[in-house]
């Protein structure tokens, strides 16, 4: 999400217009998001993001809205009482810093250096003041409370939160694309036709690559090769292709491999694949992708796969934590 709202933070400050970022520095209890959530605001309201909706989103807007050139950091501490009136179950804190950009050149750096490596943070002072940019790698690669210059400051990760390879483009594939993109995943389609492999079918899509399955080695290579922190969600049209699309998630170091298909399929490809060498077959790839809800439709399949994308995704997050 970060990369979307600081573009459209761009967008506003280079069109003269002013515009509030606010964001969660710390929470405890049951508030309904966690350090690092954004939302923009602007001359008219909510431009996008969020800090978690309710009430407490709902003050914290007409706060913004009210004196989008004004710097804070308030505290909201509430009790079991004052909690149920801003939409919380609990009692608990939330500390919002209200950020006024001004300044084009800091946002510009940011989207400049999205994936940068190595990776860049943005860097948010705890008085509002302007926001900017730090390469000091001691800094966590999750949101988190830092010192920087002696200063505290709230800085986010600008850099990659992982990829999800689409190897297949029917028609889970094409549901699955949507979601992907409303859940902030970045996602390569590939497929070895071109009229299921299209910019125009999957306008979501980074990119999409129409190229034979056998040929990915040679493919993904370079910038684009396939790094520990990405996924392969593997639903190509039959067993040849589900088996070239393995061969080769499984010679990456992806930390999420999953693929669409019968216990059948799998015994037949995980034989394959065991044979040739590939001994921990077993134990990366999940089969059948997803969770078990009872998908039965392709949109459904693609909200099981997404779901459990999502939870892949938190597991990294937390051990960044650690």
């Amino acid at each position: 999400m970060i990369e979307r709202l600081l573009q459209t933070a761009l967008c506003e400050i280079q069109a003269g217009r002013p515009a509030m970022l606010v964001s969660i520095v710390r929470s405890t209890g049951s508030t309904p998001r966690k350090a690092g959530a954004l939302m923009l605001v602007g001359e008219n309201g909510l431009l996008c993001g969020t800090i978690g909706g309710g009430l407490l989103e709902h003050r914290c807007l007409a706060i913004a809205s009210s004196a989008l050139t004004v710097p804070r950091c308030e505290a909201f501490v509430l009790d079991n009482r004052q909690a149920g009136s801003l939409g919380m179950v609990c009692g608990g804190t939330a500390e919002v810093l209200f950020t006024p950009l001004t300044d084009a050149a800091p946002l510009q750096q940011a989207v400049d250096s999205f994936r940068a490596v190595p990776p860049v943070r943005f860097c948010l002072p705890l008085d509002g003041s302007a926001p900017l940019l730090s390469q000091e790698q001691s800094i966590r690669s999750c949101p988190a409370v830092v010192l920087l210059e002696e200063r505290p400051v709230l800085a986010l990760p600008l850099s990659d939160t992982g990829r999800v390879f689409v190897l297949g483009g029917g028609h889970v594939s094409l549901a699955l694309s949507r979601l992907l993109y409303h859940l902030e995943f970045r996602h390569i389609v590939i497929d070895d036709r071109a009229v299921f492999c299209s910019p125009e079918r999957f306008p979501h899509a980074e990119h999409t690559l129409c190229i034979p399955f056998s040929l990915l080695t040679q493919t993904l290579a370079g910038p684009i090769s396939p790094a520990a922190d990405d996924a392969f969600c593997i639903m190509t049209r039959g067993h040849e292709g589900d088996t070239d699309a393995l061969r080769f998630a499984l010679s990456t170091p992806a930390s999420y491999i999953g693929v669409m298909g019968s216990r059948r399929k799998r015994e037949s490809v995980f034989s394959l694949l065991e044979s040739e060498g590939f001994l921990h077959v077993r134990q990366r790839v999940i089969t059948p992708i997803g969770l078990a809800i009872g998908a039965q439709t392709p949109a459904e399949i693609a909200v099981s796969i997404a779901a459990q994308l999502i939870a892949w995704r938190s597991s990294k997050t937390a051990a960044a934590k650690l």
